[in-house]
């Protein structure tokens, strides 16, 4: 990694991310479980219920940069009309893709400061 790649190495600014990790098991644990059971139209509309909450509750607590990141990225599910049981998974693994992807970037982080520090002290 050279100098110029750790100088623009912006950290990401997470305000909850102890909630952000919540959010994503809850999440990667509910595509566990259903992905192999047949859903049917009750669970369809639960689970369409969850993401949606699960969507509301993320942007709520994104920097304004992840959020309209997030907001690009994420699948919308339209409640109400029927949603497919693919429909679903596929938007739980983007959810679960991106957050992983940001958990990603928050340890490239951590790691960028902790080379500039040992830089700055010798």
């Amino acid at each position: 990694m050279s100098s110029t790649d750790l100088d623009s190495a912006q950290p990401a600014a997470l305000p909850d991310p102890a909630k952000l990790l919540r959010l994503g098991s809850m999440i990667k644990q509910l595509l566990e479980e259903t992905r192999a059971m047949p859903l049917d139209a009750r669970s369809r509309e639960r689970l369409t219920a969850t993401y949606d909450r699960a969507v509301a509750e993320l942007e709520a607590c994104l920097p304004a940069v992840l959020r309209a990141e997030f907001t690009r990225v994420a699948p919308a599910l339209h409640t109400g009309a029927a949603v497919s049981d693919a429909e679903l998974r596929i938007a739980q693994a983007q959810l679960i893709g991106w957050l992983e992807g940001l958990f990603q970037g928050v340890q490239f982080a951590a790691a960028v400061r902790q080379v500039r520090a040992d830089r700055a002290r010798g």
